[in-house]
């Protein structure tokens, strides 16, 4: 999924839930809004959807990290146990006991060598989902700040509005006494 993608559609689902509150009908008294709670909690439902899968892959890919690595020293470890056993057999007749040494010595370095391998494969990939995945997740945050400032500063205006017209009220009634 592309994580700029991800991003518009969480974007979008901001936008939605902003209409919602806009479109929500106030109450009389202490300006509270009667919010259509379905509506609401579907949006929210949606957002949680649109988080990125690389942000949830980068996880498992952690959560499997261990996993992997500890397959890579067990095939390792049962390659060297192997390559022993071979280079013991092969110790054993007489004839070809250099053979044997040479053989499990290089059966030992081929088995070091996967495992270094599939341990720095399996480092990589999840070093690379993780950066990504704090990336997106980083700029999400950012983006949802920046989007919470602007609602609460337009908040902040309209209720510097509303108390502005109370005192001109007060004001009014004062006057006509």
């Amino acid at each position: 999924m592309n994580p700029g993608g991800a991003q518009m559609e969480i974007l979008e689902l901001i936008d939605v839930l902003e209409e919602l509150v806009i479109q929500s009908r106030r109450l009389p008294v202490g300006g509270n809004l009667v919010v259509d709670r379905k509506r609401m909690l579907d949006v929210i439902d949606q957002m949680r959807l649109a988080v990125p899968t690389d942000l949830r892959q980068a996880q498992q890919i952690l959560e499997n990290r261990d996993q992997i690595i500890e397959d890579a020293h067990t095939t390792a470890q049962g390659s060297l146990e192997r390559a022993e056993q071979e280079r013991q057999r092969r110790l054993d007749e007489n004839a070809i006991i250099r053979e044997a040494q040479e053989r499990g010595q290089q059966m030992l370095m081929d088995a070091e060598a996967r495992a270094r391998q599939v341990i720095a494969e399996s480092d990589a990939t999840a070093a690379a989902h993780l950066s990504e995945a704090a990336e997106a997740a980083s700029k999400q945050l950012d983006d949802a700040d920046q989007y919470a400032f602007e609602v609460l500063r337009r908040l902040e205006n309209q209720l510097q509005a509303f108390i502005d017209s109370i005192r001109i009220s007060i004001s009014s009634l004062q006057e006509k006494r």
